[in-house]
């Protein structure tokens, strides 16, 4: 991706529309990495400086079951979950925002830095605050609501009652964003945050990234097509070969083997290395050599 630096104003036209439809929009962003990803379909990731195994397991498997989805990442940098989220998405390839509580040129804390420098690369530096400014505490929680207006949902994986995901989350909710919440165990205080979100906020808890794909896909709207923006479909991170192979599958019946591979035209084994692809993917169920597709 091409690396740029500036500012973009809330009249530009790449401002993101998203993050222009919430209350108290910044006025001006400031940023480094590639503007494109803005265009994206936002996920954010949030949760404790704190994490447990757990949390960072889970963290990584629920981006791994998303990253089928043409999406981007989306956190706030900060130590544990953030920092998590945002590797997580770099090895998967998968284009990450990163919203800071200081300037483009003032990255907190101090030892992200060189992953600040790896999501310029693939990704955005974004800040509402001066180049050189600062990190202040009340920065950080005015950051939370770009973080969440950026998004179309908001996942929120470990955090305890009073916790700056807890937060992201409530102001999701008041920008009419879904959120999902991954439950852990009862006495844990890491638990807490994510069981008061689905019981008092209407979170939607997860077990896994699919349960989350199963509801963004009820909201293809989310997911805008150049290519056919009459006809919004949710769109998926695929390969060229793994388009063509899906694009050939029934999404209301089972597709025999033989008929993608007089459709497609790709040698046997080659087709059988996709499929397995796509179902590892969550997109493609099987039943012995008939395929369909999952959403």
């Amino acid at each position: 991706m091409t690396v740029t630096f500036g500012a973009i104003k809330i009249r530009d036209t790449n401002y993101p529309y998203l993050l222009r439809e919430i209350y108290n929009s910044p006025k001006e962003l400031f940023y480094r990495g590639d503007l494109r990803v803005l265009q994206k379909t936002c996920i954010s990731i949030v949760g404790t400086r704190k994490n447990t195994e757990y949390g960072e397991r889970m963290t990584r498997s629920i981006i791994e079951n998303i990253s089928a989805l043409d999406i981007c990442i989306v956190s706030g940098l900060a130590a544990g979950i953030d920092t998590i989220a945002h590797k997580a998405a770099l090895e998967l390839n998968l284009p990450t925002i990163a919203v800071l509580g200081s300037g483009i040129n003032n990255i907190y804390p101090k030892q992200n830095q060189n992953l600040a420098q790896r999501i310029e690369q693939n990704g955005l530096i974004l800040s509402e605050y001066p180049e050189e400014t600062e990190p202040i505490n009340y920065h950080f929680p005015q950051r939370n609501r770009i973080v969440s207006g950026l998004s179309v949902a908001t996942i929120v994986i470990e955090a305890p009652k009073r916790s700056g995901a807890l937060i992201t989350a409530k102001l999701a909710l008041d920008q009419g964003r879904d959120i999902f919440a991954l439950p852990g165990d009862v006495d844990r205080e890491k638990s807490l945050g994510a069981i008061h979100l689905i019981q008092h906020c209407s979170a939607y808890p997860i077990c896994s990234g699919f349960d989350v794909i199963e509801v963004l896909k009820k909201q293809p709207h989310l997911f805008p097509s150049k290519e056919q923006p009459k006809k919004p479909e949710i769109q998926y991170n695929l390969s060229p070969e793994e388009k063509e192979v899906l694009s050939v599958i029934s999404k209301s019946r089972m597709t025999k083997l033989g008929q993608i591979y007089r459709k497609t035209n790709i040698e046997i084994q080659t087709l059988l290395g996709i499929l397995s692809i796509l179902e590892i993917k969550g997109i493609v169920l099987s039943s012995s050599d008939k395929y369909r597709q999952k959403y």
